[in-house]
C-alpha cells in the first residue's frame, strides 16, 4: 500500500506479536501508538526493526468511560460547537495541519 515506503503512525492494540507486524510495517522514525488491549498486556516484538527504524512506541490513554460522559453532558448543556476554519477532502489531507476535520464521502449540501 506504500510502495515500501512504510507507514508514519500505527494505531496498536497491545498484546500477543501483532505489534511486530507493526514494527515490520513502519517507515525510518515511525511511532506506534498503543491505544488499547487485544490479547493481554504482554508484546512479543524483536528490537531489531524498532532499532532499525528508530521507531517509537507511545502509550496513549483516554480516561475514564464516566469523565467521557461528564465531558460530553457539559458539551450539550452549553451548546459548545468545534471552530472549523477548513474542511480538506481526503485526497487533500496531506495538507491539512493542526485542528482538521476531513470529508471522506461528499455530504448532502455541501
Amino acid at each position: 500500500m506504500t510502495d515500501g515506503r512504510g507507514v508514519d503512525h500505527v494505531l496498536e492494540l497491545i498484546g500477543g506479536d501483532n505489534i511486530s507486524r507493526s514494527a515490520v510495517a513502519l517507515t525510518s522514525g515511525g511511532r506506534i501508538a498503543q491505544i488499547g488491549f487485544m490479547k493481554g498486556s504482554e508484546i512479543v516484538l524483536s528490537a531489531v526493526p524498532m532499532m532499525l527504524k528508530r521507531a517509537i512506541i507511545q502509550g496513549i490513554s483516554g480516561g475514564h468511560r464516566r469523565v467521557f460522559e461528564v465531558m460530553n453532558r457539559v458539551i450539550d448543556e452549553h451548546g459548545i460547537k468545534p471552530v472549523i476554519d477548513k474542511v480538506y477532502a481526503f485526497e487533500d489531507a496531506r495538507a491539512a495541519f493542526g485542528k482538521m476535520v476531513v470529508r471522506f464521502k461528499s455530504e448532502v449540501g455541501s
